[in-house]
C-alpha cells in the first residue's frame, strides 16, 4: 500500500527504514509476537542474538547473591559497589533460555516512600527485602524494612502478567506501594556479604563477552556492546574503556536501532541519539532528521562524578541529550 502524498511516515516505517541499513532485522521479528513473561519470570522464547555459550558466560559473570534467608531470585546479579548491583532477567532458566527480558539495577534501601531512589521519576518500582524465606514473600514488607529497591529496564517488547511492556523502564512493574515513614525514615544498616566493585577478572570477562562494534565510519565509542536481539544492543561503560585499566562500572544500558525523529524516540528516558555512521564519535551525536542510528538509555550503576555532575544510581536523564526533530 502506498502512503498518501504529504502524510507523515509511521513510527514503524521509520524504524524499518533505519534497520534496513542493519539488514532490517526488526521487521522480521514482529510476526512471531512478543515473549510472554509470566509472574514467575518464565517466558516463551523470542528470537535472540545470544548463544548458549553467551548465556553461560553471563551466568558465570552475574553470579552474586545479594539476598539471603532462603529466597531464590529469578535474576542473575553482579555487585557494582557496596550498595548497588546490576542484574538481568532471562525469559526462563539459564540452562534453557537464550532471551533476556530485563536489565536492571538494585540499590540498598529501606521500605519507606521517603528513601525510595528516584522518588520524582518513579523508576524504582519494587522493594525486595534483604532476608526472606522465599522470593514472593520477600516483596514489600512493613515500614522501615531493609532490602533493595529494584528498577527494571525491558529490553524487548514483553507481555508480563497480562500487561504489554514496551522497550524501556517498566514503570508499572508490579509491587507493593511504599509506606510513608515520616521522621522515622532511616537508611539501611545491613552489610551484605560480597558487596563491592567488580574485580579485574570480572571486568576482563565483560570486555571479552561485550565485543561488538556497532558504530561505523571510524567511531571509537567509550563503551562496549553486546547484541541481545536484532533491534537492541546492551552496553557497559566503565571509568576507562580498557579491560586492563577499568576499575568501576559507571553506566549500563541499551541502544535501540532507529532513526533520529521524535516519533521514533522510545521514551523520554532515551535522551541520546547516536548516528550509525560518523567520521568520529564526537560528531555522531544527533544529526540530520531521519539519520539512521540508535536511541540510547544510560543507567548509572553507582555514585560517581562525571564532567562536573554528581551521578546517583538510576537513570541518567542528562546524559548528552539530543532533543529530536519533531518531523522527518
Amino acid at each position: 500500500m502506498m502512503r498518501k502524498a504529504g502524510a507523515e511516515p509511521s513510527r514503524a516505517l521509520l524504524t524499518c527504514l533505519a534497520v534496513t541499513l542493519f539488514a532490517c532485522g526488526g521487521a522480521g521479528r514482529s510476526s512471531s509476537g512478543p515473549p510472554v513473561v509470566q509472574s514467575t519470570g518464565t517466558a516463551t522464547a523470542a528470537p535472540s542474538s545470544l548463544t548458549s555459550a553467551d548465556i553461560g558466560a553471563l551466568a558465570a559473570i552475574f553470579s552474586d547473591q545479594p539476598f539471603i534467608g532462603g529466597q531464590v531470585a529469578p535474576l542473575l546479579m553482579k555487585w557494582t559497589s557496596d550498595s548497588t548491583f546490576v542484574f538481568l532477567e532471562l525469559t526462563g532458566p539459564a540452562g534453557t533460555s537464550r532471551t533476556v527480558a530485563y536489565l536492571g539495577l538494585g540499590v540498598k534501601g529501606t521500605f519507606c516512600a521517603e528513601t525510595r531512589p528516584d522518588r520524582s521519576g518513579g523508576s524504582f518500582t519494587r522493594f525486595q527485602r534483604y532476608q526472606a524465606p522465599d522470593w514472593d514473600t520477600g516483596v514489600g514488607g512493613t515500614a522501615g524494612d531493609q532490602g533493595y529497591w529494584l528498577s527494571f529496564l525491558a529490553v524487548d517488547r514483553l507481555v508480563a502478567g497480562g500487561r504489554t511492556v514496551p522497550i524501556g523502564i517498566d514503570y508499572r512493574y508490579p509491587a507493593a506501594a511504599a509506606p510513608a515513614c515520616g521522621t522515622t525514615a532511616v537508611g539501611p544498616s545491613f552489610e551484605p556479604a560480597g558487596a563491592g566493585r567488580p574485580n579485574a577478572d570480572t571486568i576482563a570477562r565483560i570486555f571479552s563477552l561485550f565485543n561488538e562494534h556497532p558504530l561505523e565510519g571510524g567511531q571509537a565509542p567509550p563503551r562496549v556492546f553486546k547484541s541481545l536481539h536484532d533491534e537492541v544492543l546492551a552496553f557497559a561503560e566503565f571509568d576507562v574503556n580498557s579491560p586492563t585499566d577499568a576499575r568501576e562500572l559507571h553506566w549500563f544500558g541499551i541502544f535501540v536501532k532507529s532513526v533520529y525523529c521524535r516519533s521514533t524516540q522510545p521514551t523520554a528516558d532515551f535522551v541520546h541519539f547516536h548516528r550509525l555512521v560518523s567520521p568520529n564519535y564526537a560528531t555522531g551525536h544527533g544529526g540530520p532528521a531521519g539519520s539512521a542510528g540508535f536511541w540510547g538509555i544510560w543507567i548509572s550503576a553507582e555514585r560517581f562524578q562525571f564532567q562536573g555532575r554528581d551521578l546517583v544510581p538510576g537513570i541518567d536523564r542528562e546524559h548528552n541529550p539530543t532533543p529530536p526533530p519533531s518531523s522527518c
